[in-house]
């Protein structure tokens, strides 16, 4: 029989340092969507290359900063603080599906 010291509470934000920072990571991943989101609607257009408009470049940049810090924090808020709060799971589950989009493009060019 095992025991635990730390009483299994479920809590809906974060309650540690880390998880904190996944969940405003998660954040900065949205306001950079919508900002490419505002940029697009307001009539800019991609080039020959990701970087050929810096209007629609910057924010997926920001939000890609987001996503993959929301997902380094949240496996550090995770393994090291044990804080499983579902903020944090679903900042992580975010940063966990674009690193695999963005692996998929890298590996898998089309």
């Amino acid at each position: 029989m095992t025991t635990s010291t730390h009483p299994q509470h479920f809590h809906f934000w974060p309650t540690e340092r880390f998880g904190r920072w996944s969940v405003g990571s998660a954040v900065v991943f949205a306001l950079g969507g919508l900002g490419l989101i505002v940029a697009t609607v307001l009539g800019q257009t991609g080039g020959e290359t990701f970087t050929d408009n810096w209007w629609l470049a910057g924010p997926a940049f920001v939000s890609l900063g987001g996503a993959l810090s929301a997902l380094m924090t949240g496996v550090t808020a995770t393994i090291h603080e044990h804080d499983r709060s579902f903020a944090v799971i679903l900042s992580t589950l975010i940063g966990l599906v674009v690193a695999v989009f963005v692996a998929g493009e890298i590996f898998v060019p089309h």
